[in-house]
């Protein structure tokens, strides 16, 4: 029979859009009433501990607490799936383990993981630093801002007649800069106001380059912000006059007086709108805009008053914006194609740069130029990173938006117990306590009169954090009455107590086992010690089969007896076995695919795990108390597997790097330099002669030479010495004309002709033995 389940392959793990959230918690009745947000803080009745209606454990939202009862204690009828008096469902108290609920929040809140982590995804996207990310967000510093189809007619009733100013609608005219706002409108029925103020004391947003063909420093440096002399000459007095006083004129080091253009684009631009616009017609408003002004000199006013704004002090007081809020309307109106491309312009410009510092032959460099390299480096790194997190967003199609949570996802009551302990105690989770923070402060924003919106949104704020991951970034995390912080979502994930780790992982397994690791020096890089003990108890299936294969018993519990008695002929059959089976050794935590390897299993006394010491490096482990897992491949797909891939000999380079994983190490290195060492004083065996390099192995074994005594041994095969000294101490010549060279490390025997005849090195035992392990590793290569 199969299984209605859809088998899945792999899990993604990302952004979810608020419309995604109120979808997984709401659900329509029949009757066509929708639950699934929560509203009220209180959990449930301490006397009789039911649910409260619309709480933290509602019986409408996450499910009955009793199996197939509802909230007024009836029981189904006939195909009745929901009550009708209490629109509770009639279904198994399971579902409180995963029905979700979610809290509608009164002002947007940013998720702490992406603006409080090691990598401030905000401030990367932005190009912002981090300071006035945070004073946004926790309410220190404000903007005044709005986007809305409606705002005239809902906004203007508000304010008396005289407070309104009237201009001409103008497809390509743009308020300047020293305006309290500007605004830009389409030709297609619709008009878009966006209303941006700087105030003095916040500092607020500068004109950012993420924007599609936005003024950034680049652009300033390229066009000229002011019109010529000549062009404002030819205006009349009376425009002169009202043209500087609306745009302002300005003197340079020549003092040539100039007037300031208008900026083509606001903080807060319509970006539907821009996203259209090419940098053709860019240039072509800004003929318009200058044509504009001198082609009505003969009229007392450039501007006609026809279209209604408010001035700045009335958005101020009427139109504050603050907390999140600012940061969705930006990341929502983000064009990321343009983004990217924009942002690969800039990153070209900066390698060139980069590149003529590094042409640059300078002898000695100054501080101030060693100081514009480094932050040049530092631009392009932050750059990089920019270009990277915007690909991220195109690849994966996610919203930037997303990050700023208007709902917030409430976990299931039956992962969030409160728990009746003997007399009137009650154990609350956590979780709760968190929960029931931001309900409360959520509330505020519903008041009628909210007298200090910035410290009620600054609240909010820090209440998210806290259920997110309490004490994130530094900030003071949120105790309990005994002063212990209160565990958050994050902290019930993360840690060695988590959720992973403690109650997914480490979970105890067949065909396997556990013990400590020893040095086995005398192993195989492919091999590993087995205790008896273990490898009798793991193999047993195995062994049963062979013992029955072989006629050694005709039933399983004749088998199951004669291992029982640990006979001879046991583990005969068991090292017999073992050279077909591999075993896989695991150390946590396993951070890399090297955590875990294949080896041959040897059979060795005591109940200690035996490991080559090269491997150990993949292992991160020492022989300091370290416990490793034993586990047994079982199905033939995973035994092929432990052969071809995760055999120890088949890792010997770094998957990550690709440099050499089984490097010396520690006792290793220590052992050959111990064993290389010279030492002329007081050895036994110093300036003997032999004649081959076994004899000295006898000499050592008969304990008549020690390992660092200098001794003289013919060699007929090339070697070198570390001497540069080329020339002979001492020649000496017999009547034949042989002749014997004497060097510091060497001896030379040559005929009368001249040619070689043999040679003895001077050297030691342990050098001798160190090199015959290099020769014996050199004929395997």
């Amino acid at each position: 029979m199969k299984s209605d389940k859809p088998a899945v392959e792999s899990l993604e793990i990302g952004l979810a859009s608020p419309e995604t959230i109120r979808q997984w918690a709401e659900k329509v009745l029949p009757n066509g009433k929708i639950f699934g947000e929560v509203t009220s803080p209180q959990t449930v009745n301490y006397k009789s501990l039911k649910p409260v209606k619309k709480g933290l454990f509602c019986e409408r939202i996450f499910g009955p607490v009793e199996d197939f009862v509802c909230s007024c204690g009836k029981k189904p009828e006939q195909n009745q799936r929901y009550c009708n008096d209490c629109d509770v469902e009639y279904t198994s108290s399971k579902v409180r383990r995963y029905r979700l609920g979610y809290i509608e929040l009164g002002s947007p809140v940013a998720h702490v993981w992406y603006f409080k982590g090691r990598v401030n995804y905000i401030s990367t996207l932005l190009g912002m630093r981090r300071r006035r990310i945070d004073a946004f967000l926790y309410g220190t510093r404000i903007t005044h801002s709005i986007d809305s189809l409606d705002f005239l007619t809902r906004f203007l009733r508000k304010l008396p007649r005289k407070k309104f100013l009237f201009y001409e609608y103008n497809p390509f005219f743009v308020l300047p800069l020293i305006f309290p706002f500007s605004w830009h409108c389409e030709q297609d029925g619709k008009r878009f106001v966006d209303f941006f103020t700087k105030l003095p004391e916040s500092e607020d947003f500068p004109l950012p380059e993420y924007f599609p063909y936005a003024l950034n420093k680049y652009k300033k440096k390229k066009s000229q912000n002011f019109l010529d002399i000549k062009d404002l000459s030819s205006l009349t007095k009376f425009k002169k006059r009202k043209t500087s006083s609306r745009f302002g004129i300005s003197s340079k080091a020549r003092n040539n007086p100039r007037i300031r253009k208008n900026r083509p684009f606001s903080f807060v631009s319509n970006l539907n709108t821009e996203k259209k616009i090419g940098l053709e017609e860019i240039r072509a408003k800004r003929e318009f805009r200058n044509n504009n002004i001198l082609a009505k000199r003969n009229q007392k006013e450039i501007f006609p008053r026809t279209l209604p704004y408010t001035k700045e002090q009335t958005v101020r007081d009427q139109l504050p914006c603050i907390g999140a809020q600012p940061f969705r309307q930006v990341l929502t109106n983000l064009d990321f194609p343009m983004l990217d491309l924009i942002l690969s312009k800039k990153l070209y410009r900066l390698n060139v740069e980069l590149a003529i510092w590094v042409n640059k032959e300078l002898p000695m460099p100054l501080d101030g130029e060693i100081e514009s390299y480094t932050k040049l480096k530092r631009r392009r790194l932050i750059l990089l990173q920019r270009i990277k997190l915007v690909k991220n967003f195109i690849r994966t199609k996610q919203k930037p938006e997303w990050i700023i949570l208007s709902a917030l996802p409430v976990l299931p009551p039956g992962l969030r117990p409160i728990l009746q302990l003997s007399g009137d105690q009650v154990a609350i989770s956590d979780l709760n306590k968190l929960y029931q923070k931001i309900l409360f402060r959520n509330r505020r924003f519903s008041q009628k009169s909210l007298d200090n919106p910035l410290y009620t949104q600054r609240l909010l704020q820090e209440g998210v954090d806290a259920l997110i991951e309490n004490g994130k970034g530094g900030a003071e995390p949120v105790c309990a009455s005994n002063g212990r912080p209160l565990k958050s979502l994050s902290d019930m994930l993360k840690g060695k107590k988590g959720r992973f780790r403690q109650n997914l992982l480490g979970k105890r397994v067949d065909y396997s086992g556990r013990s400590v690791i020893v040095v086995g020096p005398q192993l195989q890089i492919h091999e590993c010690g087995l205790p008896k003990e273990m490898a009798i108890e793991l193999f047993q299936p195995f062994l049963v089969r062979q013992l029955v294969i072989h006629g050694l018993v005709t039933t399983i519990l004749a088998a199951k007896k004669l291992i029982a008695e640990q006979s001879a002929i046991i583990w005969e059959v068991l090292e017999q076995l073992l050279e077909d089976h591999l075993v896989l050794l695991n150390r946590a935590p396993t951070l890399h695919r090297l955590g875990i390897q294949a080896f041959q299993p040897k059979l060795v006394n005591g109940r200690a795990i035996l490991l080559h010491p090269l491997v150990c490096t993949g292992f991160n482990a020492d022989f300091d108390g370290d416990q490793m897992a034993v586990h047994i491949p079982l199905s033939y797909q995973a035994r092929a597997e432990a052969w071809q891939l995760m055999w120890s000999r088949n890792n010997i380079l770094s998957p990550a790097t690709g440099q050499p994983i089984l490097v010396p190490s520690q006792d290793m290195v220590l052992g050959c330099y111990y064993l290389t060492t010279e030492n002329s004083r007081n050895q036994r065996g110093t300036n003997l002669y032999f004649s081959e390099l076994k004899e000295t192995l006898l000499a050592y074994a008969k304990n008549k030479l020690d390992i660092h005594a200098f001794i003289w041994v013919r060699c007929d095969r090339n070697f070198e010495t570390g001497n540069k000294n080329n020339n002979p101490l001492e020649i000496r010549i017999d009547s034949y004309g042989n002749s014997l060279e004497f060097y510091d490390n060497a001896q030379y025997f040559l005929d009368y002709e001249g040619n070689q005849v043999s040679q003895q090195v001077r050297t030691t035992l342990g050098r001798i033995i160190f090199n015959e392990i290099l020769q014996d590793c050199f004929k395997l290569v």
